[in-house]
């Protein structure tokens, strides 16, 4: 923890501006009421308080150090007073002594320096009290300031701990059934599967070039997506069919990485798996009232039973958006006459 005062250029003038009025308003004072010379008055104001203005800057460290305990204030209370004796007795005998032994020779002004001692000492442990109050109150904000910044860190660790648990939940879903795909081509078509392996390795390689950034480019995002679609197509063939409808605002809006893929497997899953007829998967972007508004759709038959699943990538993608961009971003689906929509609200307030 930086000292108050020293540490801030701003605050050295301040101080120094302050002790400076301070000598002033003494010098005047010496000098139209008690009639010193002006080289006296100027010298004496000098000397003590910015000597004080000094021995004050000291009193900081027994702030800083000596911690007041609620539960034996007693201690800190004899710590301070010794602290204040040694800081007061020190600037008197530095005042005291200079000052006698400059003005040697002006014997009423030595008289008056020699009585002044015991107010000069008072009211300089007035101020001393007054100084170290003030640092405690400044020590005490800036207690706060670093735990409230401490608090934020560890928020943010957390969050991010907490995406990277979502994202290891999601990669190797969408890796295992690709093995089990491209195993199943190596039989049948093992052009197809090996095309298959092309696309599957880009697609890792560009899931773990952005796992430390967590945002993208929708354009770059849905370009990767679009890879992940021809994965699958390979498999399905005719079966599958995919439209993209991007407005040109949306391309550079950033979006979490790997935000849409479980979105689509979820589609693929449900739907394409036990259709005979194609399906077709639909997604949309666009503007909408402060949020780049994310469509995906994608038919089923709601006749046909629809396979079991744990539901983990539609929680995980809703969980993913409520973390990154703190509660702010929305996820909703719905099942309508045969249509699938999952609507992603993304808040333009994040750019």
């Amino acid at each position: 923890m930086s000292h108050p005062i020293t540490g801030n250029r701003r605050s050295v003038l301040i101080y120094s501006l302050v002790w400076l009025m301070v000598s002033a308003v003494q010098g005047v004072l010496y000098l139209y009421i008690l009639h010193f010379p002006i080289s006296v008055v100027v010298t004496d104001a000098l000397i003590s308080n910015l000597l004080f203005g000094f021995m004050g800057l000291l009193a900081w460290y027994p702030t800083r150090y000596i911690p007041f305990q609620k539960q034996s204030p007693f201690y800190s209370i004899m710590a301070h007073v010794v602290a204040g004796i040694i800081v007061m007795g020190t600037w008197v005998l530095l005042t005291i002594g200079s000052l006698n032994l400059i003005f040697s020779e002006q014997e009423d002004y030595i008289e008056f320096l020699n009585q002044t001692v015991v107010w000069r000492s008072m009211l300089g442990g007035l101020v001393y009290l007054v100084l170290v109050l003030i640092y405690y109150l400044v020590s005490n904000n800036q207690k706060l300031q670093e735990r409230s910044q401490q608090e934020e860190r560890l928020k943010g660790l957390v969050r991010d701990a907490e995406l990277n648990m979502l994202k290891s939940q999601i990669n190797p879903h969408f890796l295992f059934n690709s093995l089990n795909s491209i195993s199943s081509l190596t039989m049948t078509n093992p052009d197809e599967a090996r095309e298959m392996i092309i696309r599957l390795s880009d697609f890792l390689r560009y899931s773990l070039k952005h796992r430390e950034n967590e945002f993208v480019p929708l354009a770059e995002e849905l370009g990767r997506m679009k890879d992940y679609l021809a994965i699958e197509k390979i498999r399905f063939g005719e079966k599958l069919l995919y439209e993209f409808d991007i407005n040109r605002e949306c391309e550079e809006f950033p979006v979490p990485t790997m935000i849409f893929q479980p979105l689509f497997e979820n589609a693929i899953r449900h739907s394409v798996y036990e259709s005979v007829d194609p399906v077709t998967i639909r997604f949309s972007c666009m503007s909408d009232q402060g949020y780049m508004k994310a469509v995906i759709t994608n038919d089923y038959d709601p006749g046909i039973p629809s396979m079991k699943g744990t539901g983990v990538g539609l929680q995980n993608v809703r969980q993913r958006i409520v973390l990154a961009y703190q509660e702010k971003g929305t996820v909703h689906w719905v099942g309508n006459d045969g249509v699938f929509t999952v609507t992603i609200l993304f808040p333009r307030i994040f750019i």
